[in-house]
């Protein structure tokens, strides 16, 4: 890969930005509340995260991931929109900051390369293989919406949403939708006794498990029966193949039309 080359100037407002299109979890550094968001743009001094959760002058730790990097940082929100917030980084360490400059490095090869306008008959790969979708289930407004636009812009197909187990398992019987994604600690029903349901309801509904608790997501797996699980701050690299083989499992072992 050619090497990056820092802009010559410092001046931040200068500096080239590109469309990312990842995942970012922050948190604050004093209350410690944290978040999931998407990350629209990034450059060698910032991104742009699509919350509404940070107020300007926040300090706060962010851990971005994309299927071609993975690195933290330090920052301060610099600016608040009504779509989301302008994160300066404040400290980058020797390592972050190597991953960042190659990511940056290819973003900016993706840009050279000529743009093709795929024929209004033609589909992005992957589309064909989905009925009903993906079901997602969180208790975080914030967090349903980001990942309902991360999979839509990788093709992947949302059938809806839900905010807590008991409403799953009222969408999964409505539905019968191909994967349910579904967080363990939420309001009037869990993960854990939603997914007892959702298997007693709809069979062939795979369940992936999406939590900040690794630990509880493993055990929940285990005794429902789960096909697995993706933790929230590996969303970035590890949800969209997870998902895609989840599905095409699916439909390999379904039997032929007669």
């Amino acid at each position: 890969m050619p090497g990056f080359e820092p802009p010559p100037c410092t001046d931040q407002r200068r500096a080239p930005r590109y469309y990312f299109g990842g995942v970012a979890e922050l948190s604050d550094l004093e209350s410690g509340r944290m978040t999931v968001a998407l990350v629209r743009d990034l450059s060698l001094f910032g991104c742009f995260v699509k919350t509404t959760s940070f107020q300007k002058g926040a300090k706060v730790k962010l851990t971005i991931t994309d299927s071609g990097s993975h690195f933290s940082a330090l920052g301060r929100v610099a600016n608040q929109r009504d779509d989301g917030v302008g994160i300066e980084f404040t400290d980058l360490g020797p390592i972050d900051r190597v991953g960042l400059e190659e990511r940056l490095a290819e973003l900016a090869e993706t840009v050279k390369l000529p743009t093709r306008i795929l024929p209004s008959a033609q589909v992005p790969p992957y589309t064909n293989v989905y009925t009903s979708g993906v079901l997602v289930v969180d208790d975080h407004d914030v967090t349903r919406s980001t990942i309902q636009s991360f999979l839509r812009q990788n093709f992947v197909p949302v059938c809806g949403e839900a905010e807590n187990g008991k409403q799953a398992v009222e969408m999964v019987h409505e539905l019968r939708p191909d994967v349910v994604l579904l967080d363990i600690e939420m309001p009037v029903m869990n993960g854990i006794q939603a997914a007892y349901e959702i298997r007693r309801i709809s069979p062939a509904t795979k369940i992936l498990f999406f939590t900040i608790h690794k630990d509880e997501a493993v055990t929940g797996a285990r005794i429902m029966g789960a096909e697995g699980y993706v933790t929230k701050s590996a969303a970035g690299t590890e949800l969209i193949p997870a998902l895609r083989r989840l599905v095409q499992a699916k439909y390999r072992k379904a039997p032929p039309a007669a």
